[in-house]
């Protein structure tokens, strides 16, 4: 998201010039602030740094004069804030409404799902454009402010299985990513909660393109034992999916494994790419009773690359 003084979010406008004026009952307040870097600022934050400068100003007097100044720039959610720092003239963080979001409300949980996760994973060689998929637990809905910058990825997943959504900690150090700041400092689905989502909602993802030329990192980086936990309650299809997905990234015993754990023995019919031309060619693979408009196309494709 790009943000300019006095410019509505997501629209181009002016710059802010990098020499704003801070007059002097400002100047405690802004030295903290460009101290500090924060991404949002709530009301809370200005008048909890109010008090800290040991400044009596109101508060909504203070936003007001910060705006005009160019120090704060609204992010579209009601009474939350971008902090401009000194020698910035715009901000780029396709997170800040969600940062928003988390700043309003601390207790809220959600986490970066499909392309977004992908991408924080490696699985994607393109940073995904469009508004930023975030999976939500059931009976939590995305506030008025964000739509339009981000789209919902439901799954009947409790609130309280969240912690285990994430990758696993030897994962991240394997691959040599930072615990905290692997993801932006965000939530984010690791490659598990990632397979359940590709198998359950296919659609819900728009790289695939670029995920098959990384498959075989993804399907490696899978944790059998943490699927079949994630996979619980799903349908038959999401099963044979996920399966399919780790025999298409070279890991067939890992396909295998998946597919003896499934809770239901029969296997439907299954279509991977519903919505791809029902006249493009497809395979048809027995084994997982899959018939792929999907994965093998793009194998394919890049195969010939």
């Amino acid at each position: 998201m790009n943000l300019r003084r006095n410019a509505t979010p997501g629209r181009k406008g002016s710059a802010v010039g990098a020499d704003r004026r801070v007059p002097s009952w400002a100047a405690g307040l802004v030295a903290g602030l460009a101290r500090d870097q924060p991404a949002v600022l709530t009301r809370a934050d200005i008048a909890e740094r109010l008090a800290e400068a040991g400044s009596d100003r109101a508060v909504d007097r203070t936003i007001e004069e910060l705006r005009r100044l160019g120090w704060l720039s609204p992010i579209g959610l009601h009474a939350v804030w971008a902090f401009v720092p000194p020698g910035q003239d715009q901000i780029f963080d396709p997170y800040l409404m969600l940062r928003g979001w988390r700043a309003k409300d601390p207790t809220v949980v959600f986490r970066l799902a499909g392309d977004a996760a992908a991408w924080h994973l490696g699985y994607l060689k393109r940073r995904p454009a469009g508004p930023v998929p975030v999976w939500l637990p059931k009976g939590r809905r995305i506030p008025d402010g964000l739509r339009g910058s981000v789209s919902a990825v439901r799954f009947p997943w409790p609130a309280a299985l969240a912690d285990k959504l994430g990758p696993r900690p030897e994962l991240l150090r394997a691959r040599k990513l930072d615990a905290i700041a692997w993801s932006s400092r965000l939530p984010a689905l690791g490659p598990e909660a990632l397979l359940v989502q590709l198998a359950t909602r296919p659609s819900s993802f728009t790289s695939w393109a670029d995920l098959v030329e990384h498959l075989s990192l993804f399907a490696a980086d899978v944790d059998i034992d943490r699927v079949v936990m994630i996979l619980q309650k799903q349908s038959a299809s999401s099963w044979q999916r996920a399966a399919y997905l780790l025999h298409c990234g070279g890991q067939p015993h890992a396909a295998i494994d998946l597919l003896a754990n499934r809770p239901l023995h029969e296997m439907p019919t299954v279509v991977f790419g519903e919505e791809a031309d029902p006249e493009a060619p497809s395979l048809f693979i027995a084994q997982f009773r899959i018939v792929d408009r999907l994965i093998a196309p793009l194998q394919g494709v890049v195969g010939k690359a």
